[in-house]
């Protein structure tokens, strides 16, 4: 960010800083000199321009090591609040498309977010730091979670009195830290420059390992659950007491998991469910006492309910809170408590 480099020596620079790497910037969108230069290893992600402005890159980054996709938009702000109208457009046009994709925005947006993030003046947000905490309110993006310095800007005026400033972030949406719960940020010491170099680390950007067996209650209400128990149960094990428990412990593993698996995608099964019942009340609409129809709406709704209650089940047991008593099942919400867990929670904006 803010290289200051003219675009003519742009490739001259790049064969410098990293010489097997590949490079992109945004020196034709430029009026003056280069704002924006992306550069990656090859052997490591495939990166995609998507779209770029004078204050913006946007690109997709492809891990090869395990496939997975990031959407990263790559941020240098104007310094006047009123050009910068342009990028927060920018970014809510380009959340259209994002939609349920992972989607990180970093750099410079030359904004505070909170009164907190100057160490001087005011403890009210003026025109610019509202418009910019209004978009970052819009985009639903908050801060990843991180460590080093907080102040990531200062004015070098140590005789008159510096002048700190969080104007660098690191955000991210829910889907996300869906993706790479382990994400953080780091904010590096400036030393003679005047901004805090930040890094995002992944580290779980590796080969799937297989997951850990957990133990997911609805299957407890299933059919064939307490036949799959006594026959593990019933199984001759030779050894000491505790060594027969954990051992058939062990064994019920597998039956489980295929129990579970059996149930299909819950999520899919509680739209596929709905969706047959809207269509079943509306024949019963124009035909009220048919008696087929009748019979149809009373199976369907209980196979609706059903398939409520076992998603509603699973992702009360997956978040780890307690169920809320308003309004109905709240499955968004609950949604969005499971991927975010063990990360800093969003903040809330008013």
């Amino acid at each position: 960010m803010e290289t200051h480099v003219d675009s003519s020596n742009v490739s001259d620079v790049c064969k410098k800083v990293c010489k097997s790497w590949s490079w992109a910037t945004n020196a034709n969108y430029c009026s003056k000199g280069t704002r924006i230069m992306v550069g990656w290893d090859a052997n490591l992600v495939d990166v995609m321009i998507l779209h770029q402005t004078d204050q913006v890159v946007h690109t997709q980054v492809m891990f090869k090591l395990d496939r997975k996709s990031l959407f990263v938009s790559f941020v240098y702000a104007e310094n006047y609040y009123k050009t910068r109208r342009d990028l927060w457009k920018n970014l809510l046009a380009h959340r259209m498309f994002m939609r349920d994709k992972p989607w990180v925005i970093m750099g410079d947006f030359n904004s505070s977010l909170f009164s907190e993030d100057t160490s001087v003046g005011s403890s009210t947000l003026n025109i610019g730091d509202r418009e910019f905490r209004d978009c970052v309110y819009d985009l639903e993006m908050f801060d990843v979670n991180s460590s080093g310095l907080h102040y990531t800007w200062t004015n070098n005026q140590h005789k008159k009195g510096p002048i700190l400033k969080k104007i660098d972030r690191i955000m991210c949406n829910v889907h996300c830290i869906d993706m790479f719960p382990n994400a953080s940020a780091f904010f590096h010491p400036y030393r003679v420059s005047d901004h805090a170099p930040s890094i995002l680390k992944l580290p779980n950007v590796t080969r799937d390992k297989p997951k850990p067996f957990k133990f997911v209650n609805l299957v407890a209400e299933k059919d064939g659950f307490m036949e799959e128990v006594k026959r593990i149960w019933s199984t001759n094990i030779d050894g000491y007491r505790m060594y027969q428990v954990v051992r058939k412990l062990k064994l019920l593993k597998s039956p489980l998991r295929k129990l579970f698996h059996k149930q299909g995608n819950l999520h899919e099964k509680v739209k596929s469910a709905r969706k047959a019942l809207d269509m079943c009340q509306m024949s019963l609409d124009g035909d009220p006492l048919n008696e087929n129809i009748l019979a149809q709406h009373g199976r369907l709704l209980q196979e609706y309910k059903d398939a409520v209650h076992d998603e509603v089940s699973f992702l009360k047991q997956k978040s780890k809170v307690e169920w809320l008593a308003v309004g109905d099942s709240n499955t968004k919400y609950f949604h969005n408590v499971v991927k975010t867990k063990n990360h800093l929670k969003p903040y809330f904006l008013c």
